[in-house]
C-alpha cells in the first residue's frame, strides 16, 4: 500500500541542517523520505558540506534539492548585502539583538548563512522551516524567521538538550518564537517542559518513525553467539561496558563474537581495551556502515546490545534509532532505561533493561538471551508488532506534517519573546 496519504496539501518545507547527509542521522533521512511520500515538497539547506565519504543508499531517493551555504569570505559578505533589500531589513535590530546572545566566534557566519538561506527560501516559495537540534541549525532558523517572517519549528533530540553546557536562555528564545518544539520521546517532553517553563513554548512529542521494513529474521538466519552494537563510539553509548561483558562471558561461551559498527573519538580506546582484556579475536570493528549493511548485521545477530549511559558531560541517548531497527528485525535487545528507551523496550517483552554503568548487568542480560532460545524467540516475535504499533512512519509523519501545517497568527509582526 502506498505510504502517501495526501496530508500536506502542497506544503513546502525547508529543512535547515548542520550537515547533510550524515551516516549517524538516519532519523533525518527517514523523516524527509516520509514527508516526500506524503507529497510535501522539501528543500534542504545544509550549513556544512558532507565530509564522511559514505552515504546511505536512501539518500538517492530524496527528491528535494540541497543548498549548501557559501564559505565565509568577502564574496559571501557582498552577496549577503545584496540580498538584504529583499528581506525584512526592519528586523535587523531584532537580528542583532539575538546574535548578541550567540558565542562571538559564531556570529558572523550565522548571520551570513541566515541571509543566504532566507533569500533562497523566499525565492523557492518555502512555507515553513524545520531544524533538527536546538543548536546552530535552530539558531539559523530563528534568524531566517526574523528576516522573512517564515514560521519555523525545531526537533530537540538528546545532545542538544541534555549536555550540561546547554545555553537555556538562548534555547528558550528559540522555543518561544517557534510554532512548535518537537521532541522524540515522553522523557524528553517532561525534561523540556521543566527547562522551558514560562516561555509558553508549544512542545510536542512525536516519535521517530521507520518506514516499511523487511520481514524479521528467523532464528535459523542468525549467527550463533553474535552480539551486535551500533553507534558513535562516544561515552554515552557504553561500548566499554559491552566489551567488559564479552570478556566476562568468553570463557563459558565459545561461540560468542561481538561486532561493533561505527566510529568516533573512543574507537582507539575501545580497540586497546580488547587487547587488554584478551578478546581481540572476539570483537570486530567494522567502522561506519550505510543503513542497508547495518540492517544485514542486525538480521544476523542473536542479540543487539545498547548499554547506554549518561556521559560525564550530561549527554545521553533519547530514542536511539538502532533500537527501533532491532525491533523491526526481530532482534532481542539488551539495553538500559535511559531517557526514552523504556518507551521502546518493555523489560522482559522485546528485550531486557539492565542497570546503567554496570558491565556485570550487561553480561547477565546477554547470557540470558544467548542461553535461552525460547526466551530469545519470544522477544524476537514481540519486536515487529511494537514497532508497528508505536513507531510506524506513516503515523508519525502525519503528526509532524500537522505541526508544519498549523495555522497560527503570523509571527512576522511580533517582537522576539523576552528571555
Amino acid at each position: 500500500m502506498p505510504e502517501s496519504t495526501m496530508l500536506s496539501d502542497c506544503l513546502h518545507v525547508g529543512y535547515i541542517l548542520k550537515q547533510y547527509p550524515r551516516l549517524s542521522e538516519t532519523f533525518v533521512l527517514n523523516e524527509i523520505l516520509g514527508a516526500e511520500a506524503n507529497d510535501v515538497e522539501v528543500s534542504i539547506f545544509s550549513l556544512r558540506h558532507a565530509t564522511e565519504g559514505r552515504f546511505h543508499p536512501g539518500i538517492a531517493s530524496v527528491k528535494g534539492p540541497v543548498h549548501y551555504v557559501a564559505d565565509l569570505d568577502k564574496t559571501a559578505f557582498l552577496d549577503a548585502l545584496h540580498a538584504l533589500p529583499d528581506l525584512r531589513v526592519d528586523r535587523l535590530i531584532d537580528v542583532l539583538d539575538f546574535v548578541g546572545q550567540l558565542p562571538a566566534e559564531r556570529r558572523s557566519r550565522l548571520v551570513l548563512n541566515a541571509i543566504e538561506i532566507a533569500k533562497a527560501a523566499t525565492e523557492r516559495g518555502v512555507d515553513h522551516l524545520h531544524a533538527h537540534f536546538v543548536t546552530v541549525a535552530a539558531q539559523t532558523a530563528h534568524l531566517v524567521h526574523l528576516l522573512t517572517g517564515l514560521p519555523y519549528s525545531v526537533t530537540a533530540h538528546a545532545k542538544d538538550i541534555y549536555r550540561y553546557t546547554v545555553d537555556w536562555a538562548l534555547a528558550a528564545r528559540i522555543a518561544a518564537d517557534a510554532t512548535a518544539v518537537v521532541t522524540v520521546c515522553d522523557a524528553n517532553l517532561r525534561f523540556l517542559a521543566h527547562r522551558l517553563g514560562g516561555t509558553e513554548a508549544r512542545i510536542v512529542r512525536i516519535y521517530n518513525g521507520l518506514g516499511p521494513q523487511e520481514a524479521p529474521s528467523t532464528r535459523a538466519d542468525r549467527t550463533e553467539g553474535l552480539v551486535l552494537g551500533v553507534g558513535r563510539m562516544v561515552d554515552k553509548k557504553g561500548f566499554d561496558l559491552l566489551l567488559d561483558a564479552v570478556a566476562e562471558l568468553a570463557p563459558t561461551h565459545p561461540d560468542l563474537h561481538c561486532v561493533l559498527v561505527g566510529d568516533g573519538e573512543n574507537r582507539g580506546a575501545l580497540e586497546s581495551q580488547t587487547l587488554r582484556l584478551g578478546i581481540s579475536d572476539r570483537v570486530t570493528f567494522t567502522g561506519p556502515l550505510p543503513q542497508h549493511e547495518v540492517a544485514a548485521w542486525m538480521r544476523r545477530a542473536e542479540v543487539f546490545c545498547a548499554p547506554c549511559r549518561v556521559g560525564e558531560d550530561g549527554n545521553q541517548d533519547a530514542l536511539p534509532t538502532v533500537v527501533l531497527e532491532a525491533l523491526g528485525a526481530g532482534t532481542p535487545v539488551v539495553t538500559t532505561p535511559v531517557a526514552g528507551i523504556p518507551e521502546m523496550i518493555t523489560d522482559g517483552v522485546e528485550g531486557l533493561l539492565v542497570d546503567c554503568d554496570c558491565s556485570q548487568a550487561v553480561a547477565v542480560g546477554l547470557a540470558a538471551l544467548l542461553d535461552d532460545a525460547t526466551l530469545a524467540e519470544t522477544m524476537s516475535t514481540a519486536g515487529p508488532p511494537k514497532l508497528a504499533e508505536k513507531f510506524d512512519r506513516t503515523e508519525t509523519i502525519g503528526q509532524l506534517i500537522e505541526v508544519f501545517s498549523a495555522v497560527l497568527p503570523s509571527p512576522a509582526m511580533a517582537s522576539p519573546s523576552p528571555v
